[in-house]
């Protein structure tokens, strides 16, 4: 028998690579977000030390009206001193989160390549032993298997309708034996 006609799912280890490869999108889109999350939360740092610095300059020549011009410029002078720290700490916490959603990224990166590879491997290991087990079949066997192929190519979703009820059961008795 050929091997375009044998009916085991010749595009399971495509799939599974397929699958392995959405897998990776979606752990590069996850870094993706974190690194922009991390550097929207640094400018709300810095704008939030920007404010600060400027309700404390606010108070300082508010204190400077009330006669305390003195004391006022100090508090301007002290206001300024800890909206550049504020700052600095925010643009350092914003480098640091941006270099960790990097090794993130990079890290997923390898292992979302890696789980690619092994799905591959694991795919074309499963198309290989179904083809093994299908030629190991009666060939009265091959026939009605290969004609129950042909019907499912035929209606896809009744194929698939009877899969999801095979796996469905196979659950509840996996479930009720535990």
């Amino acid at each position: 028998m050929s091997e375009k006609n044998i009916p085991s799912d010749a595009n399971t280890p495509g799939r599974v690579e397929s699958q392995a490869h959405g897998g990776v999108d979606t752990v590069k889109q996850t870094a993706t977000q974190a690194r922009k999350a991390a550097t929207a939360a640094v400018g709300t740092a810095t704008d939030a030390a920007g404010e600060a610095g400027e309700k404390i300059g606010e108070a300082g020549a508010a204190a400077g009206k009330a006669g305390v011009a003195e004391q006022a410029g100090a508090a301007r002078e002290k206001a300024a001193v800890v909206a550049a720290q504020l700052s600095e700490k925010a643009t350092q916490a914003g480098q640091k989160a941006s270099e960790v959603a990097d090794q993130v990224s990079g890290k997923a990166t390898v292992v979302a390549g890696q789980v690619g590879e092994k799905a591959g491997v694991v795919g074309t290991q499963v198309g290989v032993t179904a083809i093994e087990a299908f030629e190991a079949l009666p060939d009265p066997v091959k026939l009605r298997v290969e004609q129950g192929v042909s019907q499912a190519r035929r209606h896809p979703a009744v194929a698939a309708a009877g899969a999801a009820a095979v796996v469905l059961v196979l659950w509840k008795l996996l479930r009720r034996g535990r």
